[in-house]
């Protein structure tokens, strides 16, 4: 690609030329922004053609933000693009639960060679003309949401008709917004960074984020007291909020903690969704820690006759593990027996070394200890003829599937079948 300074291009046809004007800028100093822009409203002068950046009287207008002002209530700042607004007019607007109607009660812009979102005195307006960026004032504007159209309701025009055109654009999106009985809260900036956000944890998430509610803009305490019915529902780690590009209220910040929510913010997509997966990384080590007292992985152990090493409490002997998972924890059986408890592995060693777990195929020497009946000896009560079978119930099989569901392979699982029907479970 051929190129150039701008500047040394003069005034040829840069449309047709062979180089691509360049123009120097710093990220440091903002040195060359206005020359980008000076640019590109020449190029769209010279290639664009006036006849498409024509103004007309259309009204095409775009909500921007939604937010409090003290002394002004809840106002929405839109950009008029084309037409007019005028001060008394009736303006829909969309939000989610549908297409609301409000008079426009006051038209502010701030002071020439400022912006919106510095404060100072506003001017007043009756009616201005696109294209403008404008603070309008009207009641009821709580839930309107940023990046919608907004369209004014004429003499002769049919207030319902206008109503699906406002509402058109969030209608075509509401399957990509259909939510979840149980899932997280989203919260983001406008309608498309919503849209973007939900794609992402539904569609390139493994395993994907489910989200039983969604919402625009600031968080509020109400939004807090949404979600939090997810602690009453059993679900506490869904009872979350992925804000994107959002500001959170104090009084929201405050109300979470003791509501038990948790916030996570970010301005990049990818930032939220690391912050909730190393939060569920967490949780999950959590619950498996508290569960696995209760939690009981399936196997059947094979004695080995001529690795006997200590007969009496704590039992010392060598095993192969038929089926399943051994694991140091495990209570023991003999079903042959009338269901005899042997004991609980205390700990399992191979080539000389510990290790927690002993999969299929694997000859380990395990120590049993039994508590309950100390007594209990190798060779008296049972022996190599007997097999050894991991001690399942309920409640070790609910804590298995609830925390340790990807631990175990289909083999596992299919030998929890076989040893509920031995346990009569």
């Amino acid at each position: 690609v051929n190129s150039n300074l701008y500047w040394e291009m003069g005034d040829d046809d840069w449309e047709n030329s062979d180089f691509v004007p360049c123009v120097p800028t710093s990220a440091i100093t903002g040195e060359g922004v206005q020359d980008v822009l000076l640019l590109l409203c020449q190029m769209a002068k010279e290639c664009c053609g006036w006849k498409q950046l024509m103004w007309c009287a259309n009204l095409q207008c775009t909500v921007l933000e939604v937010k409090a002002i003290d002394g002004l209530g809840m106002t929405v700042d839109v950009l008029v693009v084309n037409g007019y607004l005028r001060e008394g007019d009736r303006a829909v607007f969309c939000t989610l639960d549908g297409p609301i109607v409000a008079e426009i009660r006051g038209l502010l812009t701030p002071p020439p060679s400022r912006e919106m979102r510095v404060k100072s005195d506003y001017i007043h307006h009756k009616a201005v003309k696109g294209a403008l960026g404008v603070k309008v004032i009207g009641n009821g504007l709580e839930k309107v949401m940023a990046g919608t159209p907004v369209m004014v309701v004429g003499p002769d025009d049919e207030e319902e008709d206008i109503k699906a055109e406002v509402m058109s654009d969030l209608t075509s999106l509401q399957s990509k917004l259909s939510t979840d009985k149980k899932g997280v809260m989203v919260q983001a900036s406008t309608l498309g960074a919503l849209e973007a956000l939900l794609q992402f944890l539904r569609e390139e998430t493994q395993p994907p984020i489910p989200v039983s509610a969604i919402g625009i803009g600031t968080i509020h305490k109400r939004d807090i007291t949404k979600i939090s019915i997810m602690n009453e529902k059993g679900a506490p780690e869904f009872a979350t909020i992925l804000a994107f590009d959002v500001e959170v209220e104090k009084e929201a910040r405050d109300h979470a903690q003791e509501m038990s929510v948790r916030i996570f913010t970010a301005d990049i997509i990818y930032h939220l969704f690391d912050q909730f997966t190393r939060f569920m990384e967490e949780l999950t080590e959590r619950r498996r820690a508290e569960a696995a007292e209760i939690a009981v992985f399936p196997s059947i152990c094979k004695i080995l006759p001529q690795h006997i090493f200590n007969q009496k409490d704590p039992i010392i002997v060598g095993v192969e593990v038929v089926e399943g998972i051994l694991k140091v924890g495990t209570p023991l059986c003999v079903p042959a027996l009338g269901g005899l408890h042997v004991g609980k592995v205390t700990s399992i060693e191979s080539n000389g070394r510990e290790q927690q777990t002993a999969r299929k195929g694997s000859s380990v020497a395990i120590k049993i200890v039994n508590e309950s009946n100390p007594n209990l000896t190798y060779g008296r009560q049972f022996d190599a003829t007997h097999s050894l079978y991991s001690t399942l119930s309920r409640a070790s099989i609910d804590a298995l599937k609830e925390n340790f569901k990807d631990k175990l392979e289909n083999e596992d699982w299919r030998l929890v079948v076989k040893l509920k029907k031995v346990f009569n479970i």
